[in-house]
């Protein structure tokens, strides 16, 4: 039972880590997606241009997965 448990553990920090890395990546192109807006968007503090740079951020992070993927 402890090699059950000890392979579950192993699979859990694994995704866990899988995880992280995604979400390292998100926060790297959102700087990117950020860097590309016009200046006075960037000046704004709207939150809500956060949410859209997040969002385009992690569409693009799939993309690129998909695109690794693909033959």
């Amino acid at each position: 039972m402890t090699d059950y448990n000890s392979m579950k553990a192993d699979e859990y920090a694994q995704r866990q880590g899988v995880e992280q890395e995604l979400e390292f990546e998100i926060e790297r192109m959102a700087e990117e997606v950020y860097s590309e807006l016009p200046e006075w968007i960037q000046a704004d503090s709207n939150r809500n241009i956060g949410d859209i740079i997040t969002d385009e951020a992690k569409r693009r992070v799939m993309q690129a997965i998909k695109e690794r993927n693909e033959p």
